[in-house]
């Protein structure tokens, strides 16, 4: 009875060391994902911060939002997402400037994918500022003056420099992608879906939580 339970704790051991390392060997660096070097400073010491790159005028970055949003809710109090609008194309900025206009003021939950619906959707286009105003205040109650105020404001335009700064830094060169912790970039041509990205920056994140010692409850 005892050589049966030694050998049956044999084969638990077994299996559970084989689920780790399958786990463990899922992703590979180099191939799956890169690391960052230097790695992009979040200045966050409490949150593991996972960027989101995007462009409203990007429709894969549309498509995206399908699967980026479910796992966004999802995610636990240690680790946060932080969209970072880029500007790789003529008249990009004034959709920047629209996303930290609209964030600034508190209302970018509610006006966020309603922007890629306008677009992508309803196929409207907007080419100066006046009349990214005049959209949200004709659907989200927003005062246009103060609206165009704020986005023609230093605050607005040192945000879309920041943006810039961000996605050079972290070597990023298409749209939508995703960054965790400022170390790990995710190769979705490679994972071959977005199911695949969403489970490798889920394990991507618990890597830091776990190498950062941030509180798990």
């Amino acid at each position: 009875m005892k050589f049966a339970s030694v050998l049956l704790l044999l084969a638990v051991f077994s299996v559970n060391a084989q689920d780790t390392q399958e786990s463990q060997s899922a992703f590979t660096s180099g191939l799956h994902y890169t690391e960052l070097s230097p790695a992009y400073e979040t200045g966050n010491d409490e949150q593991v911060v996972v960027y989101e790159f995007f462009g409203y005028m990007c429709p894969h970055c549309a498509n995206f939002q399908t699967y980026m949003k479910p796992w966004h809710d999802k995610l636990p109090e240690n680790v946060t997402l932080v969209r970072v609008p880029v500007v790789f194309q003529p008249g990009w900025d004034v959709y920047a400037k629209a996303y930290y206009t609209a964030e600034s003021m508190g209302i970018l939950e509610q006006t966020h994918q309603a922007m890629f619906d306008a677009l992508h959707k309803e196929r409207k286009r907007f080419s100066t500022l006046e009349q990214v105003a005049d959209w949200y205040a004709e659907n989200f109650n927003v005062d246009k003056e103060a609206f165009l105020s704020t986005a023609k404001s230093f605050m607005i335009d040192s945000k879309v420099r920041q943006s810039t700064n961000m996605f050079q830094r972290m070597q990023v060169t298409s749209t939508p992608t995703l960054v965790i912790n400022g170390k790990y970039k995710p190769n979705v041509k490679a994972l071959g879906s977005y199911n695949a990205l969403f489970e490798l920056a889920t394990f991507l994140a618990d890597k830091e939580v776990a190498e950062l010692s941030l509180n798990t409850q």
